[in-house]
Formats: C-alpha cells, sequence, structure tokens
C-alpha cells in the first residue's frame, strides 16, 4: 500500500479532495493513500493485458479501464484503482468517475503491493456483487493467478504458468494466452521462430 495521506476522512471528504488532486489516492477504511507510480514492466504488462481483452471485447457492451478508472465498493465506501477493469451491460458510460459495477478486475503486482494485493485489497473487492473474476499479473515470473467467486461464497484460485497458458475469463466470454501478455518480457522464454 503507499503512504498514507490523510486519516478520519469522510467519504464525501475524500471525493471533493481527489476530484481536485494532481495525483491519486485511494481511500480505505476512512484514510486516505498515495499512490505510487509503477515499474516500466509493469506498465507495459497493464498495457498487454488491456490490449488483449479490448481486441476480444470490441464491438460488445464491455468496456476495458485502465488505472485512471477509480472503482467504489458501496458496501464499506471504499474507492480503490485497479490497475484494469471490465465493466459490463447497464454501466458502460463514459461519463462517470466511480466504477460500482466491475465484472473483472486486473492487478499487476509489484514486489511493493503484492501482499497488500493479494490481501487487504483483494478482501475489499470480494464486497463487489458483480466481481466474476480477479486477476494478478506477476512481473517476476510468468504467471497469472485467477480466482473465481463460488456459490459457497469462496473463491478458487487457479494458477497459469509459462508461455504456453492460457486463462479462460468466462465472464465476459474471452481466453488470454500468456503469450501474448510475457511476449518480450523474459526474452529467455521465448519461443525459437522457425
Amino acid at each position: 500500500m503507499a503512504s498514507q495521506l490523510i486519516v478520519g476522512l469522510t467519504e464525501q471528504d475524500y471525493l471533493a479532495l481527489e476530484r481536485a488532486a494532481e495525483f491519486k489516492s485511494e481511500f480505505v477504511d476512512g484514510e486516505m493513500y498515495a499512490m505510487s507510480g509503477g515499474t516500466s514492466r509493469h506498465s507495459y504488462l497493464a498495457v498487454r493485458f488491456a490490449v488483449a481483452l479490448e481486441s476480444q471485447l470490441r464491438g460488445r457492451k464491455c468496456m476495458v479501464l485502465n488505472s485512471d478508472m477509480r472503482v467504489r465498493i458501496a458496501k464499506s465506501k471504499n474507492y480503490l484503482y485497479p490497475d484494469l477493469s471490465v465493466v459490463c451491460g447497464v454501466e458502460t458510460s463514459l461519463e462517470v468517475d466511480n466504477l460500482e459495477n466491475p465484472t473483472v478486475i486486473v492487478e499487476v503486482l509489484s514486489p511493493s503491493t503484492a501482499d497488500y494485493d493479494h490481501g487487504k485489497k483483494f478482501s475489499i473487492y470480494r464486497e463487489i456483487p458483480s466481481l466474476k473474476d480477479y486477476l494478478l499479473v506477476h512481473t517476476q515470473e510468468i504467471m497469472i493467478e485467477h480466482f473465481t467467486p463460488q456459490v459457497d461464497g469462496s473463491w478458487l484460485l487457479t494458477y497459469h504458468n509459462g508461455m504456453d497458458a492460457l486463462v479462460e475469463v468466462k465472464s465476459i466470454g474471452c481466453s488470454i494466452a500468456l503469450q501474448d501478455i510475457y511476449s518480450g518480457v523474459f526474452p529467455e522464454h521465448q519461443a525459437i521462430q522457425a
């Protein structure tokens, strides 16, 4: 998690400050946290994932949104900025500044945020009724962790490893090949060209 800025804020206080701010901050349990920047690898992987999703969702009633889209978790009144989110159906307006019903959330892991993305942030995201897929993209190895909710309220974790792996994001009808995400990131893993 990024550095703490202000404590004891109301939801309205946070939104007033955030909408006027020059940099992004998340709002968790009444406390405002400045967002830190990422590495070029982090940014590259997020863009590659967005392109892979967008190419399959084009022409459908779904939008892929980047880390500028703030997600409001209504139950706990927390506000987070995922690296990517996908929203489908009713709320696909280009005019909202708080997304409340993402179907898919993608976080690209950084060494400094991996524990937060696996722990506290994921526990907050699980409060979103519309969320059907939570994906964690690793930056230090070729691996994506894929969490999906189960009927008993638990979340099933599936690991996808290696360039030949494929992630099936059934809620939005997309198949993501790890080759499409990680190509060029780890040169020692590139397929030999014939």
